[in-house]
């Protein structure tokens, strides 16, 4: 078993791990690790990476993933940056910086409010061309009373084409989505909601379109 003797006040530059081991250095308070020739910098491993806060003492600590089942090399940008900007990978470990997307002016939400002596159907706003439908939602704010049913869809063409009558119990106050398609929409739709009052004398809800625009 090997020991080193002398540490403190030692006038050695560097200490090299066995006869052709890496070498330990300082370099003015900092730690190197070079390799056997000390010609340049060498791979350091570890199961984690902690660095503390000098001042609190609380530590940062960087990890794999604990079922990762393969080796990745991350290679970081050459440069630090601007602000807001976020890091974004080639998909084969080459990470840079780019510019974060806005979702400002992605997502659109549209809101239709209808009562029990609603006149159908309810005109509620043009769907722009190549838009997705995320969802629609109805909501019963007041639960109705009588047979009334309401669906949403698009004028001239389905009247159902987004919520059908039995995805919505009026009769309940309650919130009622319904997940939509995945693929935009290739012209604009002028949206509506069919609705029959069933002999309602109360009730009151809204619906709710959310949508994106691709840019």
């Amino acid at each position: 078993m090997a020991s080193w003797l002398k540490i403190v006040g030692t006038q050695v530059s560097n200490f090299r791990l066995g006869l052709l081991g890496v070498r330990l250095k300082d370099n003015s308070g900092s730690l190197d690790v070079r390799n056997t020739t000390d010609a340049a910098f060498t791979d350091v491993r570890a199961q984690a990476v902690t660095v503390f806060n000098n001042t609190a003492g609380f530590g940062n600590k960087i990890q794999s993933g604990a079922t990762q089942a393969a080796d990745y090399v991350y290679t970081l940008p050459l440069t630090d940056g601007t602000p807001s900007q976020v890091l974004s990978t080639d998909g084969s470990g080459v990470l840079d910086w780019i510019s974060a997307a806005s979702t400002a002016a992605c997502w659109s939400v549209d809101s239709t409010s209808f009562a029990f002596g609603t006149s159908s159907p309810i005109t509620m706003f043009t769907l722009p061309a190549n838009a997705v439908i995320n969802s629609v939602i109805v909501i019963v704010d007041t639960a109705f009373d009588g047979t009334p049913t309401l669906s949403v869809g698009v004028n001239g063409g389905s009247a159902s084409k987004y919520v059908g009558t039995a995805d919505v119990n009026l009769l309940v106050a309650d919130r009622y989505e319904v997940p939509n398609q995945s693929v935009p929409v290739g012209s604009t739709e002028a949206l509506e909601t069919t609705y029959s009052a069933g002999g309602a004398t109360a009730g009151a809800g809204r619906v709710l379109v959310t949508y994106a625009v691709p840019t």
